[in-house]
Formats: C-alpha cells, structure tokens, sequence
C-alpha cells in the first residue's frame, strides 16, 4: 500500500497549502506579484512538494519545524501586511492545525506509533481519518473567517449556514465509517476505492464553498450596481431639477427688466393703479423665485439654494460662504452636483438627528495662492459613524446606497485628481474636498 500512503500524504499537504492560502487570503491583500492565479499556483505547488519531502523523511521534529518555517514563508512571500498582523494569524490557523491532529489522535485512538514516528507507512491504515481531520480543519477554518469582523469574503449567514450542512454531513459520514469497524484488510482494492471517494468528498466540500462563496459575491455585486443604477438616477433627476430651477431663474430675470419698463411707461403715463396691480404680482414672483447669490457659478448657487431650502424645513441651521471665485470653471455642471450636492445631502441628514442644536457649515475657498479650491463641510451628528474600507459611509441607516454617495463623490474628486477626507472630533464631522486647480 506505498502507493496509497504517498497519495494520502501528498493529498495532505496540498489541501494544508491551500486552507493556508484560502486563510490569509480572506484577510490580507496579496502582494502586487502575485496578484496572477498562476504565480500562485507555482508556489503553493513548490511550498506543497517540500512539505510532502519533509513528511517522506520520517522525522517528527522535522516534519513540525519544517511546516513551520516553510509556511511562514510562503504567507510573507503572499501577503502584504505587517508582522504583527501575520504572526497573530499564522499562530491561530497553526493552532487549529495542531488541535485538530492532537483531537484526532484522541477521539480516534490511532496508533501511538503513527504519533511518535509520523510514518508514511501507517497512512495507508488510516486514510479515512487523515481525510476527516482535513475537513474539520477546513470548516473550523471557514467558520473563522465567516465570523470574523475584519474578513473581507463573508457571504449572507443564512447561505453559509445551508452551506454548513454539506460539510458537516461529510465529516459525520467519515467518522461513522470508520467507527463501524469495517475491515478491508482482505480487499485492498476496495479499501483504495473507499479512498479515493473520500477524498473526492474532501475536494467536493472545498469546491462546493468556493462556489456559494463566488454565488455571494456575485449577488453582493449585482446589489451594488442596482443601487449605484439608482443613485446615478436620482443624481440624473437632481442635475434636471437644477437646470429647471436656474432655467426659471434666468426667466425671472429677464421678465423683471419688462416689468421695470412697463412699470417706467406707465408712471410717465400716471396710471397708478396699474403700476400697482403690476408690483403685486412681481411680489408675488419675487418670493417664488427668491434666490440668494452666493456665487458667480449659477449651478453652484441653485445647489446651495435648494439644500438651504432643504435644510430649513428640518431645522438645521444652513451657514455657507463661498469665496469670490472658488470652483469656478474647474468642474462640470454635473460633477458639481455629484460631488457638493452628496455631500450636503448626507450634512443635513445626519445634522437633522443631532442632540443639541443643528448645523451645518460650508466653506469654499481657495487655498495655496489659488493652487487648490476646498470645499469644507461641518455638521453635528448623534450616532455611530459606520465604517467602511474606503473611510467613513453615513450615519443612515440605508448605509448601502449613501456609502455609494461617498464613493461617487470620491470617484469624481479623482478625475480633478482631487480627494475627499472625513474626520469626526467628538459629535462633529467634517468632511474636506479639495481640487487642484489646472
């Protein structure tokens, strides 16, 4: 059975690589290098092939220091990420390692000799349980990383607990198997088979989650881009509400100078009464069409003057100034409303749920001798800021789609080459966009 026993442990040390790779994988980036498939294919199959040597050497202690050192090197040649960071996750994917072999030698009553010598010899007596512990390393690696709060490839609960069932029911097939005292000393063959399926169930398992996992990420992704659909078609509405509103605005003006002149050609005339009828209905048009000028940009000033408006009717104070100048002829109509319009609207909101009195305050200056123009936003807030990788989402509680608001702003900053930051001192959050000027 020496043909078995290399196939048992080859099978062993390739699955180990993997759950190393799929381990830290889930929680580091990989190095640029290495961001190709088939790099990382190579060395996992170098990293395997010298462990399968080290276990061919018969050799405890050189089987254990060995493994040590050769997967330490193989997740620093990977991953990018600090030492600290590394050492604390490589002792905990080495203890499940450990404890699942220890729990094994246990429960299962294998062979003291299979301990002491770790002869390759022996695996061909206990192929079923090398397999089982494989798999129990593999699902306790998985729940980690399912209920971990810094994975990164986490899918719905409900799914990986459907998903659990599989694993579990492969591994309870594995033990009672082996608890049932077959004896296949007189069918070698049959024994082989046995094998040879168990270990096509311990690659099934793993295939079988590597499937519901892309199945999540594909729905997380098809979510994302219906809500970044509809955030593009309430920007879309917004950018026409702003071009009705500066359109009306323009028509109000240029309706003012023919009153002005009707109003001149009747008082040369005396006719008093119609000069009046005339100066209420420009009252009249006066407060539909009130606007305050904050701005040459007239894109600018519709925005500015809609969320005032906004903001009014939750109560929240409404402070801007905008110096002379600033963001003038630097952005598109349409990234302007992008980038200020989100920003505000996010401002208001949480400054609307504050505790104490509510404000918002925005600055737009020019900065650096007119090398940049800043947009500096301050609001109140009551809450928890929620987080994401990219920096801070909202405070809302439909965080999916002002996240992507955050994210939309931050994308159109970076066309000017320009970012977006976000500090929180206390209840108060700013947030600083700023934009070179060309």
């Amino acid at each position: 059975m020496e043909y078995l026993d290399k196939a048992v442990l080859l099978l062993s040390c390739i699955i180990e690589v993997y759950i190393l790779f799929d381990f830290f994988d889930n929680f580091f980036e990989r190095r640029e290098a290495f961001k190709k498939y088939g790099k990382v294919v190579f060395l996992s199959l170098i990293i395997a092939g010298s462990l399968f040597g080290l276990n061919l050497m018969v050799n405890a202690y050189a089987n254990l220091f060995g493994a040590l050192i050769l997967f330490w090197i193989y997740a620093s040649l990977l991953f990018s990420a600090g030492i600290g960071n590394r050492l604390v996750y490589y002792i905990i994917l080495f203890s499940i390692f450990l404890g699942c072999e220890f729990l094994f030698v246990v429960l299962l009553e294998i062979p003291s000799y299979f301990l002491e010598q770790t002869s390759i010899i022996s695996l061909s007596e206990i192929p079923w349980q090398v397999l089982a512990m494989k798999l129990l390393t593999y699902i306790l690696v998985v729940i980690i990383k399912q209920f971990s709060n810094k994975s990164r490839n986490r899918m719905d609960n409900k799914i990986f607990i459907m998903y659990l069932c599989v694993p579990i029911a492969s591994l309870c097939i594995m033990l009672l198997t082996y608890y049932s005292s077959i004896d296949f000393s007189e069918r070698p063959l049959m024994k082989v088979i046995m094998s040879a399926c168990f270990a096509l169930m311990l690659l099934g398992n793993i295939l079988i989650f590597y499937a519901f996992n892309r199945y999540s990420e594909e729905m997380s992704l098809s979510m994302r881009q219906e809500l970044i659909i509809i955030r593009q078609d309430a920007d879309l509405s917004y950018y026409n509400q702003i071009q009705e509103i500066n359109e009306k605005y323009k028509e109000f003006i240029h309706n003012t100078s023919h009153y002005l002149k009707t109003i001149g050609e009747l008082a040369r005339k005396n006719e008093n009464a119609s000069i009046l009828d005339i100066l209420r209905e420009l009252h009249v048009e006066l407060e539909n069409n009130t606007m305050n000028i904050y701005s040459e940009n007239h894109v600018m000033n519709a925005i500015l003057n809609e969320k005032e408006s906004q903001a009014n009717k939750v109560g929240v104070l409404f402070d801007i100034y905008v110096e002379p100048g600033a963001l003038a002829d630097i952005v598109s109509d349409a990234d302007l409303i992008t980038m200020l319009g989100n920003l505000l609207d996010n401002a208001i909101v949480a400054a609307q749920q504050g505790e104490k009195e509510h404000y918002v305050r925005t600055r737009i200056f020019m900065q650096n001798e007119g090398g940049f123009c800043v947009v500096k936003i301050t609001n109140n807030f009551a809450g928890e800021i929620i987080r994401s990788k990219g920096g801070f989402v909202s405070t809302k509680k439909e965080k999916e789609i002002h996240g992507i608001g955050i994210q939309s702003v931050q994308n159109t900053a970076g066309k000017y080459n320009g970012y977006l930051e976000c500090f929180v001192e206390g209840d108060i959050f700013t947030a600083i966009l700023v934009l070179p000027i060309k």
